[in-house]
């Protein structure tokens, strides 16, 4: 009778160790692998948070674009102008900014960012200073800017703005988060996402 008790145990050990490997199986084959990502939808477009990156990802003309603000977000961005009218169809570029910015490291984060994302649409953003620094990086300045290579200067504005100043593109932020913020409003304007 003793023996019967152990071996019904035994059994119910092992159905259950069996039942709880077969649902974790069946979760991961229903679930998939990868973490619930947070969505978001704007115009049609279908935006997925990746926390492991902290960006927004979205398929716009069939290819990914990051972001780190959603087009509502960055709708506070004050835009004047035909500032991306200038930007659209251009397989070049150039931004600048003052190699001596207080916000230098957010300007050159929104600068990289910027690149990669329009790298994915063969467009791309060639990088410099609006003076000769000890980086080897060339001299863009504003008076430079043309109709086939137009120039964003990244600068510092009370307000954070997107303006033109003599065929230059001038992105006017704050603070570093408004940096990134205005490079975001850029390229949803250049991608066609935001007017």
């Amino acid at each position: 009778m003793m023996k019967e008790k152990k071996e019904k145990k035994k059994w119910g050990l092992i159905l259950f160790l069996v039942f709880i490997m077969l649902g974790t199986t069946f979760s991961f084959v229903f679930f998939g692998f990868s973490p619930v990502t947070e969505k978001a939808k704007y115009n049609g477009l279908i935006f997925s948070f990746i926390p492991r990156d902290n960006i927004w990802i979205a398929k716009i003309n069939g290819k990914d674009a990051a972001f780190s603000f959603l087009p509502k977000d960055a709708d506070d961005v004050l835009v004047f102008d035909d500032s991306f009218k200038m930007l659209e169809g251009r397989f070049e570029i150039d931004v600048t900014s003052d190699a001596n910015s207080t916000f230098k490291e957010a300007i050159a984060l929104a600068q990289h960012q910027m690149g990669l994302t329009l790298a994915q649409y063969n467009i791309y953003v060639r990088k410099g200073f609006t003076a000769n620094s000890t980086f080897s990086l060339p001299v863009i300045i504003c008076k430079d800017a043309t109709l086939i290579v137009p120039i964003v200067y990244f600068n510092y504005g009370n307000t954070t703005n997107i303006h033109v100043e003599n065929n230059c593109i001038i992105a006017e932020a704050s603070s570093n988060a408004d940096f990134i913020k205005v490079k975001d409003r850029l390229l949803y304007g250049i991608l066609g996402v935001m007017n």
